[in-house]
C-alpha cells in the first residue's frame, strides 16, 4: 500500500513537472516568435499576457461564483450544536467527543459533492 502511494506521489509530481516546464517551454517559444516583429519587450510582454490572462479570467471567474454564505437559521444551528458538544464535553469521556467530531468530519468529506435536496 506504500508502494503504490508513493508510485501515485512521484507520478503526480513528475506531472506537474511536465506541466510547469512545458508552459515555461511554450512560453520561451512563443516569446522568441514574436520578437522578431514585436522587438524584445513587445514579445514578452505579449508572450506573457497570452499565457498569463487565461488563468486570471478563470481565478476570477471563480472568485466571483462563490455559492453564497449560509442562512442565519442554519448558522444558529451550528451554534447550537456547539453549545451540545460543550455540554457533552463536561460529562463525557474525551475518546467518545474526538471520536464523534471524526465520524461528523469523514460525513462532511463523504458529502461534500452531494447536493442538498
Amino acid at each position: 500500500m506504500l508502494a503504490r502511494l508513493t508510485a501515485k506521489a512521484i507520478f503526480a509530481v513528475a506531472a506537474i513537472a511536465m506541466a510547469f516546464f512545458g508552459v515555461g517551454l511554450l512560453g520561451k517559444a512563443l516569446a522568441t516568435a514574436l520578437v522578431a516583429a514585436l522587438g524584445p519587450a513587445g514579445g514578452y510582454a505579449l508572450a506573457g499576457a497570452v499565457l498569463l490572462v487565461p488563468p486570471l479570467i478563470w481565478a476570477v471567474i471563480r472568485l466571483l461564483s462563490r455559492p453564497r454564505r449560509r442562512s442565519a437559521a442554519a448558522q444558529s444551528n451550528s451554534e447550537l450544536t456547539r453549545v451540545l458538544l460543550a455540554a457533552v464535553a463536561k460529562e463525557t469521556p474525551w475518546v467518545a467527543i474526538v471520536g464523534a467530531g471524526l465520524a461528523g468530519a469523514a460525513k462532511m468529506f463523504l458529502n461534500r459533492n452531494k447536493s442538498s435536496k
